[in-house]
């Protein structure tokens, strides 16, 4: 065996000896010496291995070295675990916080839907005829006649079987996740379309609503409605706020430059998009399972829960205990 031979099979005695010490204590035991030195002694077989394949080695020696390299890169190029403590963190108390610091806009997109719908439904229950101005006149008429025909508990679109629910609750929540992004996208647009989006959908649900009041059906309508739509609402009222946010730093950047006052806003914005994008898989779910399978009662109860847990979750959740006792005893 020639020197050159001998310091090969030591390079590859050594390595095997790190890798076997690696894998029977775990990597992040390993000195930052060893670490270096099986990062080259990795390199150094590589580059072994090419030479063995293109001078036509051993096939035993040419496998021997193909599992050795394949065995260090598995510890040299380790992917990181995946950590879940920052999502949870992020579930428990970053998301409400952000909430709360940034109510302001979250609350100019709620009051252009909600205000918005309020005036459409009022119009459409003084003079019926509005709704075909109003909203997509097909729609409404397609809802005037359905409504004409109802008989029995109204159900509305949710009368699909419980067997339906999962391919339903995917389509449900694509569908919801892809309006909170085009609300927030639109909103970050210099806000105005955004403002125009959440009109449109205040003008929706307005006309909807008119409508079932002059048939009889708003309280039904509005069972199956809130059962998701207490989380479905917020969700899209958030991403509102959070594309406006956007929006306004682009438009009034203060003194800083636009670009450097977009950048500030972004972390943020895009935070309070990732929260409602969660709130809005529940809601998604809710809608699948429990809006049409359940009596107008559970619906009422399930619509309850999901205002008192969000009023406690993004009131309270995240609140520092030592803050809350420094106030109450400033107070």
């Amino acid at each position: 065996m020639t020197a050159m031979q001998r310091d090969r099979h030591e390079r590859w005695l050594e390595l095997t000896q790190i890798l076997d010490l690696a894998d029977r204590k775990g990597l992040n035991t390993l000195a930052v010496e060893e670490l270096k030195q099986l990062c080259r002694l990795y390199r150094q077989v590589t580059i072994d291995l090419s030479r063995a394949r293109t001078e036509d080695e051993d096939p035993e020696l040419v496998r021997y070295l193909n599992l050795l390299a394949a065995r260090a890169h598995g510890h040299v190029y380790r992917a990181k675990p995946v950590e879940l403590h920052p999502l949870w963190t992020f579930i428990v108390s970053g998301f409400p916080r952000l909430v709360r610091r940034r109510a302001l806009p979250i609350l100019v997109a709620a009051g252009v839907l909600f205000l918005t719908a309020l005036a459409s439904c009022l119009s459409v229950v003084r003079d019926p005829e509005l709704a075909y101005s109003l909203f997509d006149e097909n729609v409404v008429e397609f809802e005037n006649i359905r409504l004409e025909k109802q008989e029995g508990e109204y159900r509305g679109n949710f009368t699909f079987d419980v067997h339906q629910s999962p391919l339903v609750a995917v389509m449900i929540i694509g569908n919801n996740i892809k309006a909170a992004v085009l609300i927030f996208a639109f909103g970050a647009l210099c806000c105005l379309p955004g403002i125009l989006l959440l009109v449109y959908n205040g003008q929706m649900l307005g006309t909807l609503s008119g409508l079932v009041w002059n048939h009889g059906f708003f309280l039904a309508f509005y069972s199956l409605i809130l059962t998701h739509g207490v989380l479905e609402l917020t969700a899209l009222c958030i991403a509102g706020g959070s594309g406006l946010m956007l929006g306004w730093a682009v438009i009034a950047p203060g003194p800083m430059p636009r670009r450097d006052a977009l950048r500030g806003s972004a972390g943020e914005a895009f935070g309070l998009l990732a929260g409602a994008a969660l709130l809005l898989i529940v809601a998604g779910l809710i809608e699948a399972y429990v809006t049409p399978h359940f009596p107008q009662a559970v619906r009422w109860g399930v619509a309850l829960a999901s205002a008192i847990f969000l009023l406690a979750y993004l009131g309270f959740a995240g609140r520092s205990l030592n803050r809350t006792r420094t106030s109450t005893q400033v107070i």
